[in-house]
């Protein structure tokens, strides 16, 4: 499982597929699935996965595949699964917003060895297959040194509050208000999974999500533990790809006050 050459020249042949699919609906995107209230999968969620799905299966015969709108039964086994959201951020894009991103991510007995992640805001994509080393489209991403005095921002993911019950919404509310109070971090949520992306680059200091399926969240996992930042879950326990809230950070300090922030 070592060599992933192959899925290397996947990622640098689908992202582009991907990205000119994406713009062939002009920012236009009607719902093809209402699943609950403001909940739903648009025409481009679904053009986008069975795009990939297609990819996945001609290059790769045999492999598991989880993915949000058609492959979501599909149970995390001991072989390997790609994990894939086709769009991150569907709200965004059914109002016109760029902010929103695609998913792919790759697993092997449980554990993640590669992935990619489509930013649609920046025309970017970030990939890796491991060793510690993120690709920015084709070429090797360097990170730059952060500007002085943009302080510290941290996604804390709002979306999320709608899937919790009454029990777990109030701690959350309550860690929200002790986040505004008691640090000194500013706060934003994208209402994507992009905040978890740009963690893993540096372009925000971390984030906070209470609750997340595999698809939301695995691609920039893998991403954030290439570039050395912390992913655990919600109480300082070991991440794994079937958890279902993380808090992470490219700064270990940053991650501890996140944590206990939280679970005051």
């Amino acid at each position: 499982m070592n060599d992933l050459r192959n899925e290397a020249d996947f990622f640098n042949t689908i992202a582009p597929k991907i990205r000119q699919l994406v713009q062939s609906f002009h920012g236009k995107a009607s719902i093809s699935v209402q699943k609950a209230a403001a909940d739903y999968a648009t025409e481009v969620d679904i053009a986008v996965e069975n795009l990939i799905v297609n990819e996945i299966e001609t290059r790769f015969p045999g492999d598991s595949i989880l993915a949000e709108e058609g492959h979501t039964d599909t149970e995390i086994a001991d072989g390997r699964i790609w994990i894939i959201d086709p769009i991150c951020g569907t709200g965004n894009i059914g109002r016109g917003l760029t902010c929103f991103c695609t998913n792919i991510a790759l697993a092997y007995k449980g554990e993640l060895i590669a992935s990619c992640v489509i930013d649609y805001s920046q025309n970017d994509y970030f990939w890796s297959i491991g060793g510690g080393t993120i690709y920015q489209n084709e070429s090797v991403f360097v990170p730059k040194p952060k500007a002085a005095g943009l302080g510290v921002v941290i996604d804390i993911d709002m979306g999320a509050a709608t899937k919790l019950d009454a029990v777990e919404l109030q701690k959350y509310a309550s860690f929200v208000s002790r986040f505004i109070k008691d640090t000194p971090y500013m706060g934003q949520s994208l209402d994507s999974s992009l905040g978890f992306m740009y963690t893993a680059i540096g372009k925000l200091d971390g984030f906070l999500n209470v609750y997340n399926h595999p698809w939301d969240i695995c691609a920039a996992a893998f991403l954030i533990k290439q570039a050395g930042g912390v992913i655990t879950e919600l109480d300082g326990s070991i991440w794994n790809i079937q958890s279902v809230g993380a808090v992470a950070a490219g700064d270990e300090m940053i991650h501890k006050k996140l944590l206990e922030t939280y679970n005051h």
